[in-house]
């Protein structure tokens, strides 16, 4: 732990414990700590994982001198692997530690940039569901805040979103039933109560295509597997009515988000209007849900022929071809 007394900063700052997890992008990294630091946060979790090479060491380093920026009374705790885990097992471990010391907190990677009120509506919720044990995470991010249906309040209630929690809140009570390796899906898999949770075939389809690829280790993920624990708890998740997060990180460095022509690259982030008025009931908002499913999450018809088309080829995504075409799209940014 390493305490710093900030000078000639005003009081008055976040009472939410705060992970901050980084890698190797200083542009985007310094952005978000940026933002954390105007929050004054009296208790800051900063996790890197470790270099893959040599030459990565230098931006590694870079990264983790943000650390040094600290200057207001914050109980500063760092977390810098000296070896890499990857992103599946680096992210969630970070997550874990955090939650091995912290019973709830806010959570943000080093490529989602939250809007300054991001911060309070996180804080308000936690404390007003901090025993509701229907409620699993606090979303900062709304791609689809241009919704046209039914409001009710300051936010909604969603148990259909897969993935892309950019910026969010939670609570230890949901993170101890996490499980990076997925072990319940083939059982899941099977049951007749996971398929009548699903909206429409298409999120038959989509949700059962990701879970397999994710507990087959095929796909690179840390956040399906927290989807899972949210699915099998019949639990909700809290959206804002506005978005607080603009992710920062599309682009040929992204991991999931390498393509600037990818739908969620969206410039929509604003802050959100005090005082919160809440929700006159805790219920699932479906149609809501199936509209973001159908805009966001499902695949493309002409995507789906691709993908068929590629596993019918000699060595199927890893054919010649496939990854020359895949490089030259990625360069261009068309995925």
């Amino acid at each position: 732990m390493d305490r710093r007394e900030g000078r000639d900063t005003p009081a008055g700052g976040l009472r939410t414990a705060v992970l901050f997890i980084g890698f190797n992008r200083l542009d985007t990294a310094s952005q978000v700590f940026e933002a954390i630091r105007r929050a004054r946060p009296a208790r800051l979790y900063f996790a890197c994982d470790g270099p893959r090479n040599a030459e990565e060491r230098v931006r590694c380093e870079e990264v983790r001198s943000l650390a040094d920026r600290v200057d207001w009374p914050c109980e500063l705790h760092t977390r810098f692997n000296e070896e890499n885990m990857g992103l599946r097992k680096g992210v969630s471990s970070a997550i874990s530690w955090f939650f091995d010391h912290e019973p709830e907190g806010i959570i943000l990677e080093d490529d989602t940039l939250p809007v300054p009120t991001f911060f309070t509506f996180c804080e308000e919720l936690l404390e007003r569901y901090r025993d509701d044990e229907r409620i699993w995470v606090v979303m900062g991010n709304n791609l689809m805040d241009e919704w046209n249906g039914q409001r009710d309040g300051s936010y909604y209630f969603s148990a259909h979103g897969y993935g892309a929690p950019w910026g969010w809140a939670s609570w230890r009570r949901v993170w101890r039933h996490y499980d990076v390796e997925l072990g319940q899906w083939p059982a899941l898999r099977e049951s007749t109560l996971f398929r009548d949770f699903l909206l429409n075939k298409d999120e038959a389809r989509e949700a059962t295509n990701i879970f397999d690829h994710v507990h087959a280790g095929r796909m690179n993920s840390w956040s399906y597997q927290l989807d899972i624990t949210r699915i099998t708890n019949h639990a909700l998740n809290i959206i804002p009515e506005v978005n607080l997060i603009r992710n920062i990180g599309f682009g040929l460095e992204g991991t999931h988000t390498v393509s600037l022509k990818d739908p969620r690259n969206k410039d929509n982030a604003r802050d959100i209007a005090f005082p919160l008025q809440h929700p006159s009931t805790i219920m699932l908002d479906a149609r809501r849900d199936e509209a973001y499913f159908m805009r966001y999450i499902n695949t493309p018809r002409s995507r789906r022929f691709k993908n068929r088309v590629k596993r019918f080829l000699p060595g199927g995504e890893d054919n010649v071809l496939v990854r020359t075409v895949s490089a030259i799209k990625l360069k261009l940014g068309l995925r």
